[in-house]
């Protein structure tokens, strides 16, 4: 009867310490190599500040000390997206953490109450009934086991809530980070418009940025003339849009953001120069907004790109080629084909940019053309 008695408690036991081992399965931690990502945009970050520093003094290096900013600017969001992943997955595991604890402390409550019921003194009672030394010593690896189990939801309770306070900790850590990267960011773009504003403002600065305008656009309608001798131009993606207004030949906005056209195509005034050549429209989206695709077609150039800073073209099939600039990054790369209407990048203020918006240009046979038509709706803004 005894031996029947014993063996149902030890399967009890058996069964408590596999229930443990299921509660104590460690928790996914985040990624080490998240930590690594941003020691390494760090010290990026921190090339690129030695750099600055080294041509600040030279006002005539402007446009160059505004790239970097906008590089070291380019750092400074991925490592607040890196800090922003760390964040969330500490989120994540302080929740699963919670959860656990609430488990394992039950657990223990449960536990205690059993040994409350059963008492110290039954230890005892299952030695003394031993009816030989073999069975004694049976007897006393039972009672050890129960111990050490006991033990055991105590330890994992105890490593529970330290790694809970631990990981607390980590994450206003992270937060504080975060913030303080997000103001330092918000900073440096100013800190880099303003620096383009003032060095346009000069005679030698804007002539600076007229010089690159004209390169930039020698080098553009040369990619265009490749593009266009290799075959096909654009893509076969869906024109289906995603609920904006349709333009002429199908075309849509740029952004769903706005409908506000900051500068014309054409002739512009400039308060500093007089009249001026503008090849596109500036839509005063907001920062951080999404670029859309007006078209489906294929891309031909993706990243920075001189004066328009960080910007994307595609190539679309009825020989028409679309230019998004200054965006603070893009999200699509040379060669892939995409639908209109899909976010290829985010409003920003990269290369030649006083302020965030969109440069939309349109090249047609080579030469650019007046995007006004194509969007709809637009709303002109002091001009």
């Amino acid at each position: 009867m005894f031996s029947r008695k014993r063996a149902l408690s030890l399967l009890c036991a058996a069964c408590m310490a596999a229930s443990l081992l299921c509660m104590a399965k460690p928790v996914p931690t985040y990624a080490e190599n998240l930590s690594d990502q941003l020691q390494e945009v760090r010290d990026a970050q921190e090339k690129l500040e030695k750099q600055i520093e080294a041509i600040q003094s030279d006002k005539s290096k402007a446009l160059e000390e505004k790239a970097l900013l906008d590089r070291q600017n380019d750092k400074l969001r991925s490592e607040i997206s890196l800090l922003q992943q760390q964040s969330d997955e500490t989120q994540t595991r302080i929740t699963e953490l919670t959860q656990k604890e609430q488990e394992q402390y039950e657990l223990f409550c449960r536990q205690v109450r059993e040994e409350e019921e059963r008492g110290t003194v039954s230890y005892w009672s299952v030695l003394f009934k031993a009816s030989s030394f073999t069975d004694l010593l049976s007897r006393m690896d039972f009672v050890n086991e129960v111990m050490d189990y006991d033990r055991q939801v105590i330890s994992d309770l105890q490593t529970t809530r330290q790694q809970l306070t631990e990981d607390k900790a980590a994450l206003e850590q992270q937060k504080s980070e975060l913030e303080s990267s997000q103001t330092k960011l918000q900073q440096q773009v100013d800190a880099a418009s303003a620096l383009v504003r003032e060095y346009e403002e000069t005679e030698a600065g804007h002539q600076a940025m007229l010089d690159e305008a004209a390169e930039d656009e020698a080098r553009i309608q040369d990619l265009i003339r490749q593009q266009q001798s290799g075959g096909s131009s654009g893509g076969s993606g869906s024109s289906g849009g995603s609920g904006s207004d349709s333009g002429v030949d199908g075309y849509i906005w740029p952004t769903n953001n706005t409908r506000l056209v900051t500068s014309p195509y054409g002739e512009r005034w400039c308060p500093f120069h007089g009249y001026e050549s503008h090849n596109g429209a500036d839509i005063g989206a907001a920062r951080g907004s999404a670029v859309l695709a007006a078209k489906s077609g294929r891309v031909i150039q993706a990243g920075w790109n001189g004066g328009y800073g960080i910007s994307v073209m595609i190539a679309h099939d009825d020989g028409i080629t679309t230019l998004y600039g200054h965006m603070d990054g893009c999200s699509v790369s040379v060669g892939q084909t995409v639908s209109q209407g899909e976010t290829i990048g985010i409003c920003g203020s990269t290369g030649n940019s006083t302020g965030a918006h969109i440069h939309y240009t349109m090249y047609k046979n080579g030469s650019t053309i007046d995007p006004l038509p194509y969007l709809p709706g637009y709303i002109a803004w002091d001009w």
